[in-house]
């Protein structure tokens, strides 16, 4: 497998992860929203450039007041920079043989490159449902208090990919 930038030339046709939203997502609006230049789309090829997972980048803020306090020591009382990691899935045929581990990895990676380049505080999740909330709790993802289904991560605690 091979992660790139949805191109032209990716096969996403059929794509399927099982969920009518995700689904409809990478095959009408993906590319439209990357020209717009809404979100870029990362996509997990196969050798016959075959789409088998993805996810989107980006930005937004959050809120001070919404962030537990042990994570705004020493950072400003104002909304907070982030990138949200959006649109995020994997086709039904290759679930569970950790292409979602290999993305949200590599869309950690991404970030910290942007980091380097401008302010991020945090990485953000919406998580879809309680499944998915979990899948990223289980990679150090912090569930807000006031939205359990929204998750952060520290953009300081990202490990070095260096």
């Amino acid at each position: 497998m091979k992660i790139e930038v949805l191109q032209a030339h990716h096969q996403k046709k059929s794509f399927n992860c099982g969920q009518d939203d995700l689904n409809k997502f990478i095959k009408q609006y993906a590319s439209q929203h990357q020209k717009s230049g809404t979100s870029k789309t990362y996509v997990a090829i196969d050798d016959d450039l075959q789409v088998r997972g993805f996810y989107c980048l980006s930005s937004t803020s959050i809120g001070f007041d919404v962030v537990d306090t042990v994570l705004t020591k020493r950072l400003p009382r104002y909304p907070l920079p982030c990138v949200v990691v959006g649109r995020f899935a994997v086709d039904q045929t290759v679930q569970g043989r950790g292409i979602g581990k290999v993305l949200l990895a590599h869309a950690l990676k991404q970030v910290s490159t942007v980091a380097q380049i401008i302010g991020v505080n945090f990485v953000v999740i919406h998580a879809k449902d309680k499944k998915a909330m979990e899948f990223y709790q289980r990679f150090g993802f912090i569930s807000l208090t006031s939205n359990p289904l929204t998750l952060i991560y520290p953009v300081s605690e990202i490990p070095s990919f260096n």
